[in-house]
């Protein structure tokens, strides 16, 4: 096991824990408080997408200030060196932190498109949408200025 944190570098680094996570957080800031999220997400091309509902506290907020930070996080596993020594313990983890900023997508047909990805990476397979359905989520579209990767006990 390496007990030395591991900063990484590649895109394909950063891409294999984005693609392993289920859920991400979405941290914002609301004047000068901050304001995290667990959200679903999708990612396409070098892009995420989250979806909401089409008002909201969240959406008030990425409005008045787009800035954001995404955090996923893989593989949490608590470990030990020495069990009869309380400092001796651990967490493996795998993270990923994006910042960027947020916009909103309001094309329908990209909307639709979107919604799709987010079916096939929870669901396995693309359903089709009412046009209700799509015209009554918000999505949401952060384009990543940067990305930073931390590895421990892998």
């Amino acid at each position: 096991m390496n007990l030395r944190p591991r900063m990484l570098s590649k895109i394909d680094e950063f891409e294999k824990i984005i693609n392993e996570a289920q859920v991400c957080y979405l941290g914002m800031s609301e004047s000068d408080h901050p304001y995290v999220l667990p959200m679903n997400f999708t990612y396409d091309q070098g892009v995420f997408y989250l979806h909401a509902a089409p008002e909201g506290h969240k959406l008030d907020v990425l409005i008045a200030n787009p800035n954001v930070c995404i955090n996923f996080n893989t593989g949490n596993e608590l470990f030990h060196r020495h069990k009869e020594v309380g400092c001796s313990w651990g967490m493996k983890f795998k993270s990923v932190n994006v910042f960027g900023k947020a916009s909103f997508i309001s094309d329908y047909a990209e909307k639709y498109r979107i919604m799709q990805l987010f079916m096939i990476k929870f669901a396995g397979e693309s359903y089709e949408f009412s046009e209700p359905s799509i015209r009554n989520v918000a999505i949401i579209r952060v384009d990543i200025e940067k990305m930073t990767g931390k590895v421990y006990g892998y």
